[in-house]
C-alpha cells in the first residue's frame, strides 16, 4: 500500500488565505481543515492511479506570537486553540514556534506608522524541511510526500527527499507559489507530478456550517435550551448559546461583535479584538469563594494569588451547580495577576492525585516497628 505524509508551511497557509477568499466571492471563507488531507491524498491517487492510499499522517507547522501588546491577547488565545483544535479533532501533528514582537501590536495597522518593526519568524521552515527528511531517511514512513508550500525555500529539501527515493507532491495557491514549483517542465526536478492548485480544489475544502440544534449548557439560560446554531463544539467542549456568550462577555469587558462569533474556535482567524491568552502553566489551588448568581469564582492558588473563574472554563468533571468552596482544582493561567486584581484561570478542572494502594509500598520505606 502507497503511504501519504502531509507537510502543511501554516504560516505561509494563513498569510495567502485571503487570495482563496478572493478567488471564492467569500471574505468569510475559511478551510476545512478536517477535509483538507484528504482532498489532497485523493488528488494524488487520481493522478498516479492509485488505489485506496494510506494517509499516513498531517504534519502542520506554524508559529505563536511572543511578547506582544496586551490588546492582542485574544487573537493569541484564538490561534493557540486553533492549533488544539487540530490536534485534538483532527489528530495533525503541530510544531508551534515563537515570534517576538517586543511589546507591539501584531498587526502592522495597529502600529505606529513610522514603526517599520517585521517580526522574524524563526524555524517554522526549517522544522518543516528536517521533518520531511527525517521520514524520508526513515524505512517505510511515507512514499509520497504532499507538500502544502509556496516560499521557493524548499526546493533543496524537495530534490534531497527525491533522490532518497520518496515522490514529491506540491499543493500551492496561484499567484502565491514560487515559479520553480509550477514550471511546466520541472526544470528544478522538485516533483514527480502535477502541482495540486489549492484553487482548484477550493469548493471541496470550504468550511461549511451547517445549522444544527444543540442544548445551552449555562445554568442561567432563558427559555428552551435547545437552540439553532452553526457552532461546532470541540470533543468535550460545553456548548453555551450566543444570549449567554454575549453575557458572559460583557461581564469580561468583552466587545460584543465577538461576543457570538462561535466560528473562530473552529477556524484560524487570530485577528479579532483584545481578550485572554492561555499561558501555559499549570497551577492547583482551592475554590476561595463562590458568585453563584453571577456564575463566576475566585481560586486562591498555591503560588499566592488569587485567580477569578467564569463557569464556562469549567472542564469535564466539574459541575457548576454543585462546585463547592474548598474543593481543590488545577488550571491553566489566562492572565496573570497584576496591580492589586486576581489573575484569570482557566480550563478548571479537579485535582487528579494518583492512587496508591496501601500494598504498594515503597521498598525504600522503612517498615514500622
Amino acid at each position: 500500500m502507497v503511504k501519504i505524509m502531509i507537510f502543511i508551511d501554516g504560516t505561509w497557509l494563513y498569510a495567502n488565505m485571503p487570495k482563496l477568499a478572493q478567488l471564492r466571492g467569500r471574505p468569510d471563507f475559511h478551510i476545512d481543515y478536517g477535509l483538507l488531507p484528504k482532498t489532497l491524498a485523493k488528488a494524488v491517487a487520481e493522478q498516479l492511479r492509485i488505489a485506496n492510499p494510506d494517509l499516513v499522517r498531517t504534519h502542520l507547522f506554524g508559529s505563536i506570537a511572543h511578547n506582544y501588546d496586551g490588546a492582542d491577547e485574544e487573537a493569541v488565545r484564538r490561534r493557540r486553540d486553533f492549533y488544539n483544535m487540530l490536534r485534538e479533532e483532527f489528530h495533525y501533528e503541530i510544531e508551534v514556534f515563537p515570534v517576538n514582537y517586543h511589546g507591539r501590536r501584531l498587526r502592522p495597522d495597529d502600529r505606529d506608522p513610522d514603526d517599520h518593526f517585521e517580526p522574524r519568524e524563526k524555524c517554522v521552515d526549517i522544522a518543516l524541511a528536517t521533518s520531511i527528511l527525517f521520514y524520508a531517511a526513515m524505512p517505510h514512513a511515507y512514499d509520497i510526500a504532499i507538500a502544502v508550500v509556496g516560499d521557493r525555500d524548499f526546493i533543496p529539501v524537495f530534490q534531497a527527499a527525491r533522490r532518497l527515493g520518496k515522490r514529491i507532491a506540491i499543493a500551492s495557491i496561484r499567484g502565491c507559489c514560487a515559479a520553480e514549483y509550477s514550471d511546466p517542465e520541472d526544470s528544478t526536478r522538485v516533483r514527480d507530478m502535477d502541482i495540486i492548485w489549492l484553487d482548484d480544489c477550493i469548493d471541496k475544502l470550504e468550511l461549511r456550517y451547517e445549522p444544527q440544534q444543540l442544548i445551552c449548557e449555562s445554568p442561567f439560560h432563558a427559555g428552551d435550551r435547545r437552540v439553532w446554531t452553526t457552532f461546532r463544539p470541540r470533543k468535550g467542549q460545553r456548548f453555551y448559546c450566543d444570549a449567554c456568550r454575549r453575557t458572559f462577555h460583557e461581564q469580561q469587558g468583552i466587545p460584543e461583535e465577538t461576543a457570538s462569533d462561535h466560528t473562530l474556535s473552529y477556524s484560524p482567524q487570530f485577528s479579532a479584538g483584545p481578550g485572554p491568552e492561555l499561558i501555559q502553566e499549570q497551577v492547583v489551588g482551592s475554590i476561595k469563594s463562590i458568585k453563584r448568581e453571577k456564575g463566576y469564582g475566585f481560586i486562591a492558588a498555591s503560588d499566592g494569588n488569587d485567580y477569578f473563574f467564569h463557569l464556562s472554563e469549567l472542564e469535564d468533571g466539574l459541575a457548576w451547580e454543585t462546585l463547592e468552596e474548598n474543593t481543590e482544582v488545577q488550571f491553566e493561567v489566562k492572565a496573570k495577576p497584576s496591580g492589586g486584581r486576581a489573575g484569570a484561570a482557566a480550563r478548571v478542572s479537579l485535582v487528579r492525585r494518583p492512587q496508591v494502594s496501601e500494598a504498594n509500598t515503597s521498598p525504600f520505606e522503612p517498615e514500622e516497628a
